[in-house]
Order: C-alpha cells, then sequence, then structure tokens
C-alpha cells in the first residue's frame, strides 16, 4: 500500500480570498473587526488593506456613528475622522474665524451646524447663524416676528425642531402652573421633549411625545416627586435622571413609558457621605441631543456614548458652623445609569438599586475642584468637556481614552499643545466637608493652548471649538464668537434670540 502524500500547498480560504473575508468582515461591527486584525497576521493584512474596515474601527473608537449615504467616499470620511482626532488632541485647527454677534444673549443653542440670542425687551425676535466650516463663509437668518414672546428654548435641526418656553400661554403643548414658574429647562430627545422648572421653591417636570401630543411624566411635590430636587436631564428617550440635596447627594434614575403610570424608579447613586448636614445643589450638563445625523456631515457622536457634568454645590445648613460654600465638578459616563436600567429589566426588579458611592464613584468619576469662574453652556459634546481657567488659558478634557496606537499622537517639534493622559487617580481632601479622603479614577486625555487664552465661555461641538470674549456675563452680550474648525465639509447652526437692533 502506497501511504498517501500530504500536500503542503497553501489551500487556507483565508490566503486565498482576501475579497471574500473583508466582504464578510464588512457585516460586524467596529470593535470586533478591530479584534479580528490581532488574530493573525493575514487577517490583519487584510483589514489594513480595506478603507472600509479601517473606517467602521475609527468610528467605534471615536464613539461616533456612520452618516446617510453621500458623495464623500469612504476614504474620505476616513481622512476626515482621522484629522478631527489629530485636531482635537494637538489643538491644530484648519481655519479661524470671527462671527459677529453684537446683541445682547439671555437665551441660546449650539448644535450640529448653528445657535439663537434673545433679549428681554424684545423677545420675539430669533436670530440663527450657520458658524462656517473651513473651506466656506457661514451666513445668518433673523426672524423679527415668531408670533409668540419666548423664555428658554431648544432646537434640534435633525428633525427640524424647535421648542419654546413660553412667557404666555402657547396652543401648543401645554401643562398647568398653578402659581408663578420662576425658571425653566428644556430638552429634546428623539421624539419627546422633557421641561424642567420652578413654581416658587416647587420643582416640576413634565415631560411630552411632541409627535402626538400626549403627556407622558408629570412629577410634582403633590405627585410623587422628591423633595430636594435640584436638576433632571435625559438619559434616553425613555429615561432619565434627577438630582437630590439631602443626605449627601443622590442622582436618581427613571424611567418612563407611554403614559403616567409607567414611571420607574430604578435606582439612587449616592455622592460621597459627608461629615456634618449639607444641603447638596447639583446641576446636571451634557451634550445636546440630536435624532439623526446633521445635513451635510459624514458622521455623528453615537447619542449613548456621553459625558454628564455635574455642578456640585455644598451649602451649610447650620447657621452656627462657619465655613466656605466648597464646590466641585463631578464627570461621569452616560454608562454608568444605562448599566443599572439593563440591570434592573434582565432582573426584573421591583425596587431601586441603593447604590453607595463606594460602589460606582471611585471608579466611573473624576471629581474635581471647581476652578471656572463663569461658563456658557454647550460645554460638553460627547466624551470631550472644555473649560475656561481662571488662568485664562482654556482646556479640553477627552474622557475618551483608549489603550490602542491608533489614539497616540506622537508630539510635533513645533506644536503649542500640552497633552497629558491623567490615568492616576484625584484626591481630595475632606476640608471638614468629608470624613475621609474622597478618590476617583476615571481617565481622562487633558490639553492645553497657552495662545486660545482670554475666553470668557467655551462651546463645543464634533468639529468646532467656539470661543467667546464677553465682557459683560450679565448683560450676556456675546460680541464675537472665535470659530475654531477642523475639517472641510460642515457647517454649525448657533440660534440666539436678540434686541431690536438688526443685522444681517
Amino acid at each position: 500500500m502506497i501511504a498517501p502524500t500530504l500536500d503542503t500547498r497553501q489551500t487556507t480560504p483565508v490566503a486565498c480570498l482576501p475579497a471574500l473575508l473583508v466582504e464578510i468582515l464588512r457585516h460586524i461591527d467596529g470593535p470586533s473587526i478591530l479584534q479580528c486584525s490581532s488574530v493573525c497576521r493575514t487577517l490583519n493584512r487584510a483589514i489594513d488593506s480595506s478603507a472600509e474596515l479601517q473606517y467602521h474601527i475609527e468610528l467605534a473608537l471615536d464613539c461616533v456613528l456612520d452618516g446617510p449615504p453621500s458623495t464623500v467616499t469612504v476614504s474620505e470620511c476616513l481622512e476626515q475622522l482621522r484629522t478631527l482626532r489629530s485636531a482635537w488632541t494637538l489643538f491644530e485647527w484648519k481655519k479661524e474665524v470671527r462671527v459677529p454677534m453684537p446683541d445682547f444673549c439671555h437665551a441660546y443653542e449650539l448644535v450640529g451646524g448653528g445657535g439663537i440670542d434673545h433679549n428681554q425687551s424684545c423677545s420675539r425676535r430669533f436670530i440663527s447663524s450657520w458658524l462656517p466650516p473651513s473651506s466656506a463663509p457661514g451666513h445668518t437668518l433673523v426672524r423679527n416676528a415668531i408670533g409668540i414672546s419666548t423664555g428658554d428654548f431648544t432646537i434640534d435641526p435633525s428633525q427640524d425642531l424647535i421648542a419654546f418656553h413660553p412667557e404666555a400661554s402657547s396652543p401648543i403643548l401645554r401643562t398647568l402652573t398653578p402659581s408663578i414658574m420662576t425658571s425653566a429647562f428644556i430638552q429634546i430627545v428623539d421624539d419627546v421633549i422633557g421641561m424642567f422648572w420652578m413654581e416658587l421653591d416647587n420643582p416640576r417636570i413634565t415631560i411630552w411625545n411632541w409627535k402626538t401630543g400626549q403627556i407622558l411624566v408629570v412629577r410634582s411635590q403633590r405627585r410623587r416627586l422628591a423633595t430636594h430636587i435640584s436638576y433632571f436631564s435625559f438619559i434616553l428617550n425613555r429615561a432619565y435622571m434627577i438630582t437630590r440635596g439631602i443626605d449627601g447627594g443622590s442622582i436618581q434614575v427613571f424611567t418612563f413609558g407611554e403614559n403616567q403610570h409607567e414611571i420607574v424608579h430604578v435606582a439612587s447613586l449616592s455622592l460621597p457621605v459627608l461629615k456634618s448636614r449639607h444641603f447638596v445643589h447639583c446641576a446636571i450638563h451634557t451634550g445636546h441631543f440630536v435624532a439623526r445625523c446633521p445635513p451635510n456631515t459624514p458622521f455623528w457622536t453615537n447619542q449613548e456614548e456621553r459625558m454628564y457634568v455635574l455642578s456640585v454645590d455644598y451649602i451649610q445648613m447650620d447657621p452656627h458652623i462657619p465655613g466656605a460654600r466648597p464646590k466641585f465638578f463631578l464627570f461621569f459616563k452616560n454608562s454608568t445609569p444605562l448599566r443599572y436600567i439593563r440591570k434592573y429589566r434582565e432582573q426584573r426588579e421591583t425596587t431601586p438599586f441603593e447604590v453607595p458611592w463606594e460602589e460606582w464613584g471611585p471608579h466611573e468619576s473624576r471629581m474635581l475642584h471647581h476652578q471656572v469662574p463663569y461658563q456658557w453652556l454647550r460645554y460638553v459634546h460627547g466624551h470631550r468637556v472644555v473649560f475656561p481657567l481662571q488662568s485664562s488659558s482654556t482646556q479640553v478634557m477627552d474622557f475618551n481614552v483608549r489603550k490602542t496606537k491608533r489614539h497616540v499622537f506622537p508630539p510635533q517639534p513645533d506644536s503649542k499643545a500640552r497633552v497629558e493622559v491623567i490615568d492616576y487617580p484625584t484626591i481630595i481632601s475632606s476640608d471638614g466637608l468629608f470624613p475621609g479622603l474622597i478618590e476617583t479614577n476615571l481617565p481622562y486625555r487633558i490639553c492645553r493652548r497657552d495662545e486660545l487664552e482670554g475666553f470668557s465661555g467655551v462651546m463645543i461641538d464634533e468639529q468646532r471649538f467656539v470661543g467667546l470674549k464677553s465682557p459683560s456675563f450679565a448683560d450676556g452680550d456675546m460680541k464675537d464668537l472665535h470659530v475654531l474648525t477642523a475639517v472641510e465639509r460642515c457647517t454649525l447652526l448657533f440660534c440666539c434670540r436678540s434686541q431690536d437692533k438688526c443685522y444681517s
């Protein structure tokens, strides 16, 4: 019998059919493609040879989503994404322009291509400015009479939607207000509009489905809303959180459904334990929610990948104990409340999770001393937070820290940026406030440029840094917007409510 001979030729389909391999990999997500690239050299070469697979990896690493089909090629989108990452890491921009904003501003928005300004003396006037990309000028539209007298407002340009908080009654979305409304905050997420406001010292929350006009949530102290509530923010279009200021402070997470009987208290995340009795005032800020990719944009931020910033103000309740009002920033990712929502549903819980600070705070947040004298809103976008410091310089904090060579840019000899990865703990001493040291470890990258100084406020979106040099915060006079832009193909809408003086 003749022994069979072994065929030593390469017959592996992976080696013979790289095009087929690329076609298969197109149907898995970016993180999985990145994992496949480390399996063997053959897979790695196939992935490196495909601009489309590289693009999916880079989208996942930067927590952004691909936009709708367009004439822009995958290779061009990949180049824009890498250019954008380099701009934010090294603070190197393609173009700087100034956009005049000569009037007083009492309400404004910045999202995916524009903004708005208003004034108490003429709050029916509306200004929309499309801030310029690096390759074209911007433009401005002025609406002198919008038909209602407005207070606060919010926008979602991806849905062509503007929601006003009227100073008079509105025929569109209504809720009863038994007493005087002293302040209001509005947010849009997909098909819902939420409004948090104070009636004298009593907080209220109302959430509508703006497409149907149905009220989904009504909460007040007469309707099962807890006392000492400071602020409200959406997590998803069917989940929100509020901050409560007693017992050391907490973040309370809720979900809701299609009627007012489906509101579920999911979790209460405690803030650090205090040594003495304080009221803890917490304001929440996050990036703007949009339902779809903004027009003329190749990619957009994943709406579930975002940072929340708590401005925490500790107020001593005992008048016999002297002391200042310590202030801190607390940063945490959207993944923290989302994890408790998923856990609650998977375990079919019936009572909310009571989560002590030690179980979530040290490793899922970063607590820093408050060092910002004043801040315009829209200073958070995705995983980035930008602050003007008391030293007059500006810093960007990026909490999307990846241990991959794709996220590492070697320092350039002529670069003026100072970049540092903070992967070591922040220790806050008690100062008579906490019984012990407070340690937090959420990693972030910090970038500073000394020449970006003198801004009284800063705002950001995916592709722009917007600085304001306003000498008068009380009046809200915005003067000029200094717009630094990184990519060619995008515009930005900035909207505001203005007084009688017209410009174009």
